[in-house]
């Protein structure tokens, strides 16, 4: 029952809204008790006027791909640019991530003339279930290419429920992020999140070794950051390209 399985995913979608919008109002609760009290200064990261639609499902007319559908998988990766705007995920100043969202495809399950088992393939190649989870990055000074440190992360989520949705998770235990800090984006299967072929405004950085960035091989055995702590080379630098999440940072002045 496609339409009620809709009514359900879209009820799960609001009411992650409504937490959100929750979070955000006993916050500044907290922080406004009285008139002298500043306001909350609330951004979010990797936000930008157009976002591109995820790639998925694709198409396929005689047994050609006319439209790809396209995934990411085993990184942790953030944009570098996003629609002309540089370092869209790092920490204008020191404060709190309260939530983040991560825009979905629905990849496709069915084998037709037109379509093929997406989810089938990327769950054998890549892993499954899919999920993610949200990183914060210390950039290590002087590395080329860039070294970063893991500092924190949120729990992982499981996506599968949320394909063609734009969900929004509200932390029940808020990041602290430092001004110069970076919000990456984690995928230790596979998400369907990835716009492809998009305008060479839109660059990213994934957590690969440099020359082992693109092959079948270098995708399946990657390794996403994912141990608090340690040290990991983001030596791949990809173009035309965009990971679909956003973080809210929220500051007290």
């Amino acid at each position: 029952m496609p339409f009620a399985e809709n009514k359900s995913r879209s009820r799960r979608a609001w009411a992650l809204l409504v937490v959100a919008a929750c979070t955000f109002a006993v916050l500044v609760a907290i922080a406004a008790p009285g008139a002298d009290s500043a306001p909350l200064r609330v951004i979010v990261l990797g936000q930008t006027a157009e976002m591109p639609p995820a790639s998925c499902p694709g198409k396929i007319v005689n047994n050609v791909e006319i439209t790809p559908c396209r995934v990411e998988g085993h990184v942790t990766g953030f944009q570098a640019i996003a629609d002309g705007i540089p370092k869209p995920y790092e920490a204008p100043f020191e404060g709190k991530v309260v939530a983040w969202s991560i825009t979905l495809a629905k990849p496709s399950k069915v084998e037709s003339e037109t379509t093929t088992d997406e989810i089938g393939f990327f769950n054998d190649f890549l892993g499954e279930p899919s999920m993610a989870r949200i990183g914060i990055l210390r950039p290590v000074e002087d590395t080329n290419p860039p070294k970063y440190t893991l500092v924190r992360q949120s729990p992982l989520k499981i996506l599968n429920p949320y394909f063609g949705t734009t969900p929004v998770f509200a932390l029940d235990h808020p990041l602290t992020v430092l001004k110069g800090q970076v919000v990456a984006l984690t995928v230790p299967t596979w998400a369907p999140m990835f716009a492809f072929n998009v305008s060479a405004d839109n660059t990213w950085r994934g957590s690969r070794l440099p020359e082992h960035c693109a092959s079948k091989e270098d995708i399946q055995g990657g390794h996403p950051q994912q141990g608090v702590g340690k040290v990991k080379t983001y030596g791949c630098y990809y173009s035309n390209a965009r990971l679909l999440y956003t973080a809210t940072l929220v500051k007290k002045p």
